[in-house]
């Protein structure tokens, strides 16, 4: 019988692929083999947005993949685009928030859920222009504030909204794609714009005393989701060593916390300021924690809702998606999921 965790929205996965799995697995995790002559390097690549590639960036620069036996190259994108990549098979592994996933069908593209490696509660803002009458969040009523539609700064637009007594209709939501925010803010065509905050902290210097930020840390956690497809045999190799080298820096991360820092602004797309920003706001760990799975819910129902985008039809059970037993095996205490 195929063993009970491996499981898609479309049915069962093969016995033979699970074992396979297995047997991996128990192989990654310690079981003695007579040593032979070093293996070839497996080459992989990991996909990541922005802001999500700290654990991956410092198991790079450390030389945890190359210990583990990976060759790893990371690739800088945005969340959909590196996850996207991932269902296509040009990537390995996908770093990505939620929206990408829920807005995917596993019917399609059947993908696992591996872990979290970074969670973030402060990552989006609003900034609005002081000199158009804004000043509280209560002054944002009959304002024209940009976003782009579906995405985070969206959500949390609706979310902040909703926090401080504004109905919909009250704010007028300007649709934008997101390098068009900040133009169209400095023009005035726009009173302001929600979005993450290194676009935010930019139009918000250039504004000066003429602008304000608004934030609402814990209105609406980021989780950085590891994703791969395990029906890649390669990938079903890599797994995990690469939730390994994930957990030795996450290590390093807390045990060194300023040579982690400096690899990450060094080797990343982060500055050095947004690097400490981001390090003060969020919990840098590999986990799979049982919540994630009420977030992606929530966020399926917000896109079907209020996002725009089209996604399956049904809301998949996200916890067929999961694969608790690679990242048990290495961080047995990280690991909460409870399947229902």
């Amino acid at each position: 019988m195929c063993h009970h965790y491996v499981k898609r929205a479309s049915g069962a996965v093969c016995c033979g692929f699970v074992a396979a799995g297995l047997v991996l697995l128990l192989l990654a995790v310690g079981c003695k083999q007579k040593k032979g002559p070093p293996a070839a390097s497996i080459a992989i690549t990991i996909c990541h947005g922005s802001v999500t590639d700290i654990l991956p960036r410092i198991a790079l620069e450390q030389g945890y993949f190359a210990e583990e036996g990976l060759a790893v190259t990371l690739k800088d994108l945005d969340g959909k685009q590196a996850f996207d990549g991932m269902l296509k098979g040009e990537c390995n592994f996908a770093v990505s928030g939620a929206p990408p996933i829920v807005l995917a069908d596993p019917k399609s593209t059947p993908f696992a859920i591996l872990g979290t490696v970074l969670s973030d509660d402060d990552s989006t803002r609003i900034v609005a222009r002081r000199d158009h009458g804004i000043a509280t969040p209560q002054d944002l009523k009959g304002k024209r504030i940009g976003v782009k539609k579906g995405v985070i700064g969206h959500l949390f637009l609706d979310l902040f909204m909703m926090k401080h007594g504004l109905a919909q209709k009250e704010v007028h939501q300007v649709f934008m794609d997101s390098d068009k925010l900040q133009s169209a803010l400095a023009r005035g065509e726009i009173d302001g714009f929600s979005m993450t905050n290194k676009t935010v902290n930019v139009a918000a210097k250039s504004l000066g005393d003429k602008g304000v930020v608004f934030a609402e840390p814990g209105l609406n956690t980021i989780q950085a989701i590891l994703t791969t497809r395990l029906d890649i045999p390669l990938n079903l190799q890599a797994a995990p060593k690469v939730l390994k080298a994930l957990v030795r820096a996450e290590q390093f991360a807390k045990s060194e916390p300023a040579a982690a820092k400096a690899l990450v602004a060094k080797g990343s797309a982060l500055s050095s300021s947004e690097v400490e920003e981001i390090w003060a706001r969020s919990a840098i760990e590999v986990a799979l924690p049982n919540p994630l799975f009420v977030h992606l819910e929530d966020q399926y129902r917000w896109q079907m809702e209020r996002g725009g985008s089209s996604g399956p039809a049904t809301m998949p059970n996200y916890l067929n998606l999961v694969f608790p037993e690679y990242l048990r095996a290495i961080k047995p205490d990280a690991v909460s999921v409870t399947k229902r």
